[in-house]
């Protein structure tokens, strides 16, 4: 039995007693996913919408349930089923970054589902606490992206004695949503990147993002890593790629390479529905730019790249490209023609030890989490 003077830590560990007392007593059993659970892991974020003020957000994610996941290295799905099927996941991905000017492993705690017909069930602490492979490598801190407005996940995590201000520290971040327009457009210098650019890639990213708190730097092997998708060789036809070689441009001006970056067509596995009480209905498909880098003084080149992938997104049937520009000031206002609007999110911090900042500083956005 709890009391005031239960120390947090002692809290916790009870807490996750029970939980693994819960699945090996009850209806149900956690387990990580698999490749072989898509349609069941669909068929999960389709029935738990997500609240927004006075909207429900419903995710379709379709035909690869996995995309977003597949994009983050040793991302880890885990679920709760009651009877075969599931009612519940977590998302868990580690990730190494800079964190105060110092390199830190954390994790990404994301997409937290349950079943609206077992909503107030304990689900969802239920799930977040079972062990997971991504947690196995030791990390010093957490970040969550939270939509504004979402007051049911602000109850759940005070709930579970995950406090904001105490336990998670929030401030506010936006993305730059530009107008998706076609048709497709040619710009001067704009080329597939190519082995021999990866240095020089790597180099524009870093520089463009140096200082920021969440950002990895990349090196030429890392770059080449994720644009492989983490696979030597030949990848296997039957799973395909949702970003890749084919999705990573440059722009050389001079004979030298002074901008980069990736187009991920989101919105061909991810889309947002949101309905509204009053039964007012909208769908959400977007791209994404993703790694973006630019030489100092190129700024204009940067926002030619985006124009292009803005026009590519129109004809792939997104209403906007998402990029990461509140640091490109000078990027964005060479984009007037796209109507930048800034959608803004909380992100929230929880620092595990006294040698981390209790406040996170200016953010990297790795738009694979937003």
């Amino acid at each position: 039995m709890q009391n005031a003077a239960t120390p947090p830590f002692i809290e916790q560990v009870e807490r996750t007693v029970a939980m693994l007392e819960r699945l090996s007593q009850g209806p149900y059993r956690a387990r990580e996913l698999t490749v072989w659970d898509e349609d069941v892991f669909k068929g999960l974020w389709a029935d738990a919408p997500e609240k927004a003020d006075d909207w429900e957000v419903f995710i379709e994610r379709s035909p690869n349930a996995f995309a977003q996941f597949e994009l983050q290295p040793a991302a880890s799905i885990t679920a709760v089923e009651a009877d075969g099927d599931l009612v519940a996941c977590t998302v868990w991905s580690p990730a190494n970054c800079m964190v105060g000017g110092k390199r830190v492993s954390i994790h990404y705690a994301q997409g937290l589902r349950v079943r609206a017909e077992h909503r107030r069930d304990g689900l969802g602490d239920l799930v977040r606490r079972f062990p997971t492979r991504a947690l196995q490598r030791p990390t010093l801190g957490q970040v969550m992206y939270r939509r504004i407005g979402n007051a049911n996940m602000e109850r759940f995590l005070d709930a579970v004695k995950f406090h904001e201000g105490q336990d998670r520290l929030q401030k506010i971040v936006g993305a730059a949503y530009l107008a998706a327009r076609g048709p497709d457009v040619q710009t001067e210098g704009l080329r597939p990147i190519e082995l021999r650019d990866l240095e020089r890639c790597a180099h524009l990213i870093n520089r463009t993002h140096e200082g920021l708190d969440l950002f990895r730097p990349y090196g030429a092997e890392s770059l080449r890593d994720m644009l492989d998708g983490g696979v030597w060789g030949e990848r296997p036809p039957w799973r395909p790629s949702p970003f890749g070689w084919d999705d990573f441009h440059v722009i050389e001006r001079d004979g030298h390479v002074v901008a980069c970056g990736g187009l991920w067509d989101r919105g061909r596995d991810i889309r947002e529905i949101w309905r509204s009480a009053q039964g007012d209905e909208k769908r959400v498909e977007v791209a994404m730019g993703l790694d973006l880098g630019v030489e100092a003084g190129h700024e204009s080149a940067l926002a030619d790249l985006l124009r292009v992938f803005a026009a590519r997104s129109g004809l792939l049937g997104r209403q906007s490209l998402v990029a990461d520009l509140a640091h490109l000031p000078a990027v964005v206002e060479e984009l007037d023609d796209l109507e930048p609007r800034m959608e803004s999110r909380i992100i929230e911090w929880s620092p595990f030890q006294p040698s981390l900042p209790k406040q996170l500083g200016e953010c990297y956005l790795d738009l694979r989490f937003w």
